[in-house]
């Protein structure tokens, strides 16, 4: 009899701890989409400014583009702006800062803030059902398929986001992620409602949990992208750069026999591979090259080097400043922002080994996002102002 009830009792704690992770966070939240109106004023170089996009003490803290062209704004005081087409509106609004916007489908969108994750569900054709999640996981996963019987500090808070990222080509296991400077890189268990540093089933059905602090050790990523092969860049401050392979991002599908590591599902890349020593990776972009990738890499010093994958090697090129953003606008070339007391952006082609000044709209502030709608338009923002280039650029 002691024996059925130890049985009994354990079934029931698993259960409750799966239970926890299946929960719908609440409370839940239904916003309208209110359409608004913005002017644009011509600037300097074929340059235009969209004005009325940021309010008062407002400022752009991320700038999305997804693949049907839409422009996403999150801004400091939490509202999530879009222009569809030639149509502005305000999507959601929020009390948290808004720091990085992930669209998973034209029905779901997953944003990061200052306190937590939130998921935006479309109810109809201009409302949005808000879901917060502020909390993750920091226990392993208790079965192999995937449940948590998790202890009773296993639960954290998360508090400031520093992003989020949905992979657009590859298939998405495991996606969104979660990149986090205080706490790591975490992965979306959709199955059981959790967030958590683990990767399951990366060598196969069934086979052990990857713990992504064992391959960021500082826990600090910075960034994150997939080149046009699928393979998954995450840039990170003290571990370099790590790539997530592409065939091995489809392992989780192989038969529980073939579970085997060959060493060939991560590629690591530190200072002596660049040949340039940095410490942190600030940003990340795909180049034209199907395995290519664009990195901005900034020293002890603060300033900042280019560097260009090619697939099989790379190049670098020294910035006179710090570099916050990159896009590449050509074969070997890319935008680049920098701080350099004005709104000034560079063009480099690493190939030449040249920064030339592009001419700037004429105003304040440091460029730190730079973004290439479907379109063939390029975003530039600051933290106080949105400006809009159609052509001239590549």
């Amino acid at each position: 009899m002691k024996t059925l009830v130890l049985r009994v009792s354990l079934f029931c704690s698993v259960a409750t701890a799966l239970a926890a992770g299946q929960r719908e966070q609440e409370p839940t939240a239904v916003f309208v989409r209110q359409p608004i109106q913005i002017k644009s004023e011509p600037r300097n170089g074929g340059w235009r400014e969209w004005t009325g996009v940021i309010n008062g003490n407002e400022w752009v803290s991320c700038l999305h583009a997804d693949r049907q062209g839409v422009l996403w704004i999150g801004t400091s005081v939490g509202r999530v702006l879009t222009r569809r087409g030639e149509e502005w509106g305000v999507e959601v609004e929020l009390e948290p800062q808004v720091t990085g916007v992930a669209v998973e489908s034209t029905n779901r969108v997953w944003l990061s803030t200052g306190d937590g994750i939130r998921l935006l569900d479309r109810q109809g054709n201009n409302q949005w059902r808000v879901t917060p999640f502020r909390t993750y996981y920091q226990g392993a996963p208790g079965l192999v398929s995937g449940g948590y019987g998790a202890g009773f500090d296993a639960e954290r808070l998360w508090g400031y986001v520093d992003g989020v990222y949905v992979p657009p080509l590859k298939k998405s296991h495991y996606a969104p992620f979660v990149i986090s400077a205080e706490h790591g890189l975490f992965s979306w268990g959709g199955y059981h409602g959790v967030w958590h540093h683990f990767l399951p089933h990366y060598w196969g059905a069934n086979s052990e949990w990857l713990d992504t602090r064992t391959l960021i050790p500082h826990r600090r990523p910075t960034c994150m992208i997939e080149d046009g092969a699928g393979n998954l860049w995450v840039g990170t401050e003290g571990d370099g750069l790590v790539r997530f392979n592409a065939p091995a991002r489809d392992y989780c599908e192989r038969a529980p026999e073939h579970n085997q590591k060959d060493f060939t599902e991560f590629a690591f890349f530190a200072a002596r591979d660049l040949r340039c020593e940095f410490t942190a990776v600030q940003a990340l972009a795909p180049s034209a090259d199907p395995r290519g990738v664009w990195s901005l890499l900034t020293g002890s010093d603060r300033r900042s080097h280019i560097a260009l994958f090619d697939g099989q090697q790379w190049s670098t090129l020294p910035l006179a400043h710090k570099a916050n953003c990159v896009r590449e606008i050509a074969a070997r070339v890319a935008l680049v922002g920098l701080n350099s007391g004005h709104f000034e952006l560079a063009r480099v082609d690493i190939a030449e080994k040249t920064v030339e000044r592009v001419e700037p709209p004429g105003t304040q502030g440091y460029i730190t996002h730079i973004v290439d709608a479907a379109n063939g338009r390029f975003f530039c923002a600051s933290r106080l102002a949105l400006f809009e280039k159609e052509e001239g650029l590549r």
